[in-house]
């Protein structure tokens, strides 16, 4: 193998990270703008010293892309159009993106800028990297979850589609799939889909009944000793993960991959040596996910730096004195490496623009975009309801409200039994989940063949592609987080979608002015459990216990467990378990939003209720039938008597994110 066939990619979430990074001999660095990126804590660059960052970097034979990678709203449009027109005069090498409506926008008006998937967009399966292709990705950040043969199936799909696979191989490692983690956003308004993430999975919860106080708190993931494994796999990018970490992190971790890379490409026996890997934050190691042994160890009961833990271990340390020794060796370590750093980056001096070079200041040329359509005000929205028992099945015949059933994330495994039951209810449309891994997402492709239903909601973007192929209407979810109209229009244009749900992130300001074509169909819900995360991960094994070690298939299939945790800041939260799906956590009580069909009452085509069966805290004192009745009422003759009358049924519940917005 040569250098040239591996990117190793480093964070910059500072001047002195880049440059930290560039000294450590990285390929490339991801970087944001102090505007529309998704580590809003990182100090991030201006567009001011952007000119001079690039020049450096290119002058190291070391690449530079700008992390784009959050949700764009309405309102913001004109402000990343004029952006991308002020990158366009630049030298810079790629942009990384979450927002389908800006995916369009560079496709179409900006086909220059290279185009990177963002792991927000938690790609897991062939469709999806076929999606994102059309919209002209040149690689993907595959989601941390996957293991390396699964990881392999998709890099090899990749190369023959021209689409790089890069993958995380040190660093965070987050609890729940990237882009549909909701709970810091429920919380306080602080979106991971905006930046703002304020990781409340790190911090501490009433002890449970394991003993565990921080038990959604997760090693650091580290591939180090696996870099034969995914050289094997045809992965091209290795990414290491931290924009808000310090330079001598950067640097330290950088060093160590980029000897490693070398000794591979040098034919010298790799190290296994992670001394300094140690020396600098982490949590602990682990590659749990990539060797599909995850579970229990995955997990640390501290989320802070684990340094002088590892370092008094491997001491053997017996007292507090020879503890307090390590200490100082770290801290000396640390200084070592601090000022190491600053002697390799010391001439490493941001030159500033020429005056009668292309400036990022002032007046630029932006492209106008195109006028998209508006449809016409509805006048009654159509109500939908989503079930998720085979119990409720005798609802779909008494009343005039289109039905949805949820599939299970574990889909091959049922496959049989629901092309049964689908084909002996031909009215009721399958709602396919976010995540479908492998096999199963090969089983959504042969249910649709066989059960051809009227229509489909999707979370997974892979599942719109087969739709497409296979000419069936098809509704995008409310987890692939829409959030403007040129969304829409993507979805409309590229993919043939039939529909789509605007993100339950939204507020009335940010969604009020969202535009769609008369064919496209707008979708909201108002009512529904909150799911505010969705894991690969067991979250009992911290809370209730298990008697299991690791996750197997097993698990997926059968397993059905609920508890409940307590943050010390704020509410409970809710896990649940149901067989054929994955660990998720929901909010205590389930989202009413009544207000938007007063305020809103002419934007959506159809309106949603979520009637599955997920045991939150909030109780309903009537009849599903009945509840049916209930919101197909408010929906013909919205007035307060019948909101009042339906917030009397359900109690408790909250529509505080509504109020919030992103």
């Amino acid at each position: 193998m040569t250098r040239d066939q591996f990117e190793l990619l480093a964070p910059g979430g500072d001047l002195d990270s880049i440059k930290a990074a560039i000294a450590a001999g990285a390929d490339a660095i991801y970087c944001g703008l102090d505007r529309f990126n998704a580590r809003n804590r990182a100090t991030n660059l201006t567009l001011d010293n952007l000119n001079g960052v690039l020049a450096l970097a290119h002058q190291h034979d070391c690449k530079i892309f700008l992390t784009l990678n959050v949700l764009i709203l309405e309102s913001e449009i004109p402000a990343i159009v004029r952006l991308l027109s002020q990158l366009n005069t630049t030298a810079i090498d790629g942009v990384i993106v979450q927002d389908l409506g800006l995916a369009y926008i560079l496709k179409n008006y900006f086909p220059d800028l290279d185009v990177h998937a963002s792991t927000q967009l938690n790609t897991h399966n062939e469709g999806q990297i076929l999606f994102l292709n059309q919209l002209t990705a040149s690689r993907v950040n595959l989601s941390r979850e996957l293991n390396i043969n699964e990881i392999k199936h998709l890099a090899q799909f990749g190369k023959q589609h021209d689409v790089l696979m890069e993958v995380f191989v040190h660093g965070s490692y987050c609890i729940g799939f990237s882009g549909i983690c909701y709970i810091s956003s429920a919380r306080n308004g602080a979106s991971g889909n905006r930046g703002r993430c304020s990781q409340p999975c790190r911090e501490q919860y009433e002890t449970t009944k394991t003993g565990n106080s921080y038990p959604l708190n997760m090693k650091d993931n580290s591939a180090f000793g696996d870099l034969e494994a995914l050289v094997d796999a045809g992965v091209y990018s290795l990414k290491v993960e931290g924009r808000i970490k310090k330079s001598h992190y950067v640097y330290t971790v950088v060093d160590n991959w980029r000897k490693q890379i070398d000794r591979f490409c040098d034919g010298v026996e790799l190290s296994n040596d992670t001394t300094e890997l140690y020396t600098v934050f982490n949590r602990d190691f682990s590659n749990a996910f990539l060797q599909g042994e995850f579970g229990k160890a995955m997990y640390i009961d501290n989320p802070r730096d684990h340094a002088v833990k590892h370092f008094s271990k491997v001491y053997q340390c017996t007292s507090t004195e020879q503890v307090q020794q390590v200490k100082k060796k770290l801290y000396d370590e640390k200084t070592a490496i601090i000022e190491t750093v600053a002697s390799k980056t010391d001439a490493m001096v941001l030159t500033p623009a020429k005056d009668n070079s292309a400036s990022l200041k002032g007046a630029i040329d932006a492209p106008q975009l195109k006028a998209l359509p508006q449809a016409e005000p509805v006048d009654t929205a159509k109500l939908s309801v989503l079930l998720s028992s085979a119990d409720d099945l005798g609802l779909i015949n008494c009343s005039d409200a289109n039905f949805y059933y949820q599939l299970p994330m574990g889909l091959a495994a049922e496959c049989d039994n629901l092309i049964e039951m689908f084909t002996a209810n031909p009215i009721l449309m399958p709602w396919f989940p976010a995540i479908l891994i492998g096999d199963d997402f090969t089983a959504a492709k042969r249910f649709l063949q066989a059960v051809r239903p009227k229509q489909l909601v999707t979370n997974n973007s892979g599942v719109g592609i087969i739709a497409q192929e296979l000419g069936l209407a098809w509704v995008a979810g409310p987890q692939m987080n829409i959030t403007n109209s040129y969304a829409l229009a993507c979805l409309e244009q590229e993919f043939a979608c039939a529909g789509s749900f605007i993100s339950n992130e939204l507020n009335l300001k940010q969604m009020r002015h969202i535009k769609r074509s008369d064919k496209m169909q707008l979708f909201y819900s108002i009512y529904h459990p909150n799911t505010l995360l969705t894991s690969r991960q067991c979250l009992f094994q911290q809370t209730e216990g298990c008697r299991k070690i690791k996750v197997n298939k097993g698990c997926l299939k059968r397993c059905e467990k609920r508890t409940s945790i307590i943050n010390l800041k704020d509410n409970p939260y809710v896990i649940q378990k149901h067989k054929g799906s994955h660990n998720a956590i929901y909010s205590e009580h389930n989202v009413l939003n009544l207000e938007v069909l007063e305020q809103l009452p002419n934007l959506f085509s159809d309106i949603l209720i979520d009637l599955r069966d997920i045991q939150t805290e909030t109780q309903v004192s009537i009849e599903k039938s009945d509840l049916i009745q209930a919101f197909l009422t408010l929906l013909d003759n919205h007035n307060k008597e019948n909101s009042q009358s339906l917030h009397s049924v359900i109690q408790p519940t909250t529509n505080a994110q509504y109020s919030k917005g992103l």
